[in-house]
């Protein structure tokens, strides 16, 4: 099953209703693993209900504040690193020019470490503003 972000937990009485069942099954804390959203969504329920909640930072963006490194990151950044090296050498056996685009949403860490520890050219990340005549200029490549 995949996962995804759940829109009723924007809403207090969604979150009324998670606290009565946690105290309904005698749970007394939360442990979330997660990214951003997640840990965001604890601080909040706890601060609300004074329920006590333990956010570990697991997420590929790396976005969390006040962590180096989140778990997943590493990894991420590992397989992106090791594709990129397996389509480099497509890319120089034709001389072609390759973009390979990596999750991130509006975090560009992950962008960013895989273009320094891959040696790209150039790295666009949503931190920053980005044309496509950029891009044409920065390859030397017209289209």
């Amino acid at each position: 099953m995949k996962s995804a972000r759940s829109e009723d937990f924007f809403k207090k009485e969604h979150r009324e209703k998670a606290h009565a069942n946690l105290l309904a099954q005698t749970i007394d804390a939360l442990i979330i693993i997660g990214g951003n959203g997640s840990i965001t969504g604890g601080k909040v329920f706890s601060e609300e209900f004074g329920f006590p909640v333990i956010g570990i930072p697991a997420s590929i963006d790396n976005d969390i504040y006040g962590t180096d490194n989140s778990i997943g990151f590493d990894t991420a950044l590992n397989t992106v690193v090791e594709s990129i090296d397996k389509i480099r050498d497509t890319s120089r056996s034709h001389n072609r020019l390759f973009f390979i685009e990596v999750m991130g949403r509006d975090c560009g860490n992950l962008a960013l470490h895989a273009g320094i520890a891959s040696g790209a050219c150039l790295t666009i990340i949503p931190e920053r503003k980005f044309e496509l005549t950029d891009l044409i200029k920065k390859t030397g490549r017209g289209f």
